[in-house]
């Protein structure tokens, strides 16, 4: 496993890393019970600041109180069973402000934290998206690390941070508990959609997921499994360890990546043989793309390329990050590995999002 932000331990399972930041993610998890450590985090870890915080494991079970909140958050918990597939509007039960959503999947108690901004007209179906953390992180730690919730404030879409079984997400080729005891994350995700579909007006046909690390390895098996439910995809310091990957439908896949990431190599081996350049080479293949690479943005250090002539019109689309380790794009601080502020990967992966709709 990894230690707290990720550190390898010998003789560990393979695991990428996750994010340092605040304690208490609202509920409990009620995570499967295993012989197996959770997390080998030591109860108090310095976040990215420097300040201590609780772990992984205890802010993702405890449903303590994050001290840094906003006091005037509502901690409202809206518990439903929900049900697979798109939905209309829902009841309107959930307001502007944050929320621990509940819901059952195979027998297990799942949360997600949903930030819902005061510009989202509770009438008028707005853009959802999922954005999942990383491997021995918790949801309300990935809502600091990734700092979207003042992205979707100013552009209108609603986000939400699921929480996955002993800080783990099943994403195929990664991590922890969850991938060895075959934990139905996909499942899980297709329900909590529902879920929230069935309480707030969600676009269904504009929903996309991201995610750090173990996270970003979630998003990708999204892209391969639930092509039905996602119009785009953008994973973050991520390769895709989903075999086989095979979408009903060419999906748009935007992917960050640093060249000094040390847990997921940019160029393989390591942890994981797939390289950061072949994964985005195999999904040009897959989303049929014919033309070659072409450059893109750049920015200091940092610079995009994207396939854009592919099927039904969708685009892959690259961006590498010269020296940045383990990261965030335009976060300052880094868990593991230098940090890039050259181009922000929220501004970067919503600007694409917004291009792409479900069929």
């Amino acid at each position: 496993m990894l230690a707290a932000c990720g550190e390898p331990e010998p003789g560990s399972a393979t695991d990428p890393s996750s994010s340092s930041g605040g304690a208490g993610s609202g509920e409990t998890t009620n995570a499967p019970t295993t012989d197996a450590p959770t997390t080998d985090a030591p109860t108090s870890t310095p976040d990215e600041t420097g300040a201590s915080t609780d772990s992984p494991t205890t802010a993702a079970t405890t449903g303590a109180t994050d001290a840094t909140t906003d006091a005037t958050t509502d901690a409202t918990t809206a518990t439903t069973d929900g049900t697979t597939g798109a939905v209309d509007c829902g009841d309107g039960s959930l307001g502007a402000g944050d929320h621990t959503v509940e819901v059952e999947h195979d027998g297990l108690k799942r949360t997600a934290l949903v930030h819902i901004p005061a510009s989202v007209d509770i009438v008028v179906p707005a853009p959802l998206v999922l954005n999942f953390h990383g491997f021995t992180s918790n949801s309300l730690q990935q809502s600091q690390f990734s700092a979207m919730n003042p992205k979707a404030d100013a552009e209108g879409f609603i986000v939400a941070y699921p929480q996955g079984i002993d800080t783990s997400w099943n994403a195929g080729a990664c991590c922890g508990n969850a991938m060895t005891q075959q934990i139905d994350d996909v499942g899980f995700v297709r329900k909590l959609v529902a879920a929230l579909a069935a309480q707030l007006c969600i676009d269904d046909r504009r929903v996309y997921a991201t995610g750090m690390s173990n996270g970003g390895f979630m998003s990708h098996r999204l892209a391969c499994e639930a092509a039905d439910i996602f119009a785009a995809v953008a994973p973050v310091s991520a390769v895709n360890g989903t075999e086989p990957c095979e979408p009903g439908r060419a999906v748009p896949v935007m992917m960050f990546n640093g060249t000094a990431d040390i847990l997921v190599a940019y160029n393989g081996g390591g942890n994981f043989n797939k390289s950061a350049p072949e994964t985005f080479e195999e999904w040009a293949d897959r989303d049929g793309c014919s033309d070659p690479s072409t450059p893109g943005k750049t920015a200091g250090q940092a610079s995009c390329e994207s396939h854009q002539v592919c099927d039904d019109g969708v685009a892959v689309s690259f961006c590498t990050f010269e020296g940045m380790g383990h990261c965030w794009p335009g976060q300052a601080v880094c868990p593991y590995g230098a940090a890039s502020t050259d181009l922000s990967a929220n501004d970067e992966m919503w600007a694409f999002f917004s291009e792409y709709t479900l069929p």
